[in-house]
């Protein structure tokens, strides 16, 4: 029995909500700048919610991508947690999980709902993340093996990981906030693509249909570099400025990282991971940055 908790737990590979937070805190933050206060409880509760649709996809998408996770490698960042190729016998648990997390997220959504004013749209902004999560890798839609993964995860972490924040702090999205979500759409294009870099194989073997698996790994780390450079871009001209623009000079960390890819493109499996993995924590170190220089700004 222990075993088995502890192979559930390593399913659900918890450190990824880390990223889900720094971007749902990013999402308040831009909101208190705007002039919106900020209550500290509504904003647990909206992370909440979030938490257990993220968390959620990491369990569905071990349990759909199997054959391609049997024909990849696990890496820190890739190719699932592994769990289910050691104990295929918790699959069908894996998918009850899931789905639980996702009525999770839905009924604290709708306690959340009675208990504060919320928008028409903040029922269907809830249940429209969880499904862009669950038909990540799930059939029919299954994004990721129909070349729309990327679009999916954009979506993501340029609207609904921040779009919490904003939401429960704002009380309703405007044009300032949707603004402001179009750098954090390349942010998001940048973050899966690197993902998919070290997987090309795995994913090939499976049938998905990713960037890299189309156009190969030189052009990934090119299309990397863009997605970084927009990113950057719509990060110096729209993102609140201190005396110097601090989030867009932050910004210019993934691009740097994804520059230095692309001028020397690593070559073998270990140092495409150690590249994807290099990129991984530029955009992590970025969101941390950023939250902080927006915190001192309130």
């Amino acid at each position: 029995m222990a075993g088995t908790l502890l192979a559930l737990v390593r399913l659900g590979r918890f450190r990824f909500l880390l990223g889900g937070l720094l971007l749902c805190i990013f999402g308040a933050l831009l909101a208190g700048v705007a002039g919106h206060s900020i209550d500290p409880v509504r904003l647990l509760a909206g992370w909440t919610v979030l938490a257990a649709g993220q968390l959620s996809v990491s369990y569905s998408n071990d349990y759909f991508d199997r054959v391609a996770d049997r024909a990849g490698t696990q890496t820190r960042i890739s190719g699932g947690s592994g769990v289910l190729l050691e104990r295929p016998d918790l699959a069908p648990l894996a998918r009850q999980v899931a789905l639980s997390l996702i009525g999770a997220s839905i009924l604290i959504a709708l306690d959340y709902a009675a208990l504060y004013p919320v928008p028409l749209y903040f029922l269907p902004f809830v249940l429209a993340g969880n499904l862009v999560g669950w038909y990540y890798t799930a059939p029919p839609l299954a994004f990721a093996y129909r070349g729309l993964g990327e679009a999916a995860t954009a979506l993501t972490f340029g609207f609904f990981m921040p779009g919490m924040g904003y939401l429960v702090v704002a009380g309703g999205f405007d044009l300032f906030f949707v603004a402001r979500t179009v750098p954090l759409l390349f942010f998001g294009l940048g973050f899966i693509i690197t993902v998919e870099t070290p997987d090309r194989e795995g994913d090939a073997a499976a049938g998905k249909r990713t960037f890299v698996v189309r156009y190969g790994r030189r052009a990934a780390f090119l299309a990397v570099f863009a997605a970084f450079a927009a990113f950057a871009a719509g990060a110096l001209l729209l993102y609140p400025l201190l005396p110097v623009p601090a989030i867009g000079i932050a910004s210019l960390l993934p691009v740097a990282r994804a520059a230095f890819a692309c001028l020397r493109p690593p070559s073998g499996r270990a140092a495409v991971v150690a590249a994807a993995g290099r990129n991984h924590a530029a955009l992590a170190a970025f969101v941390l940055l950023a939250d902080i220089v927006l915190a001192a700004r309130l």
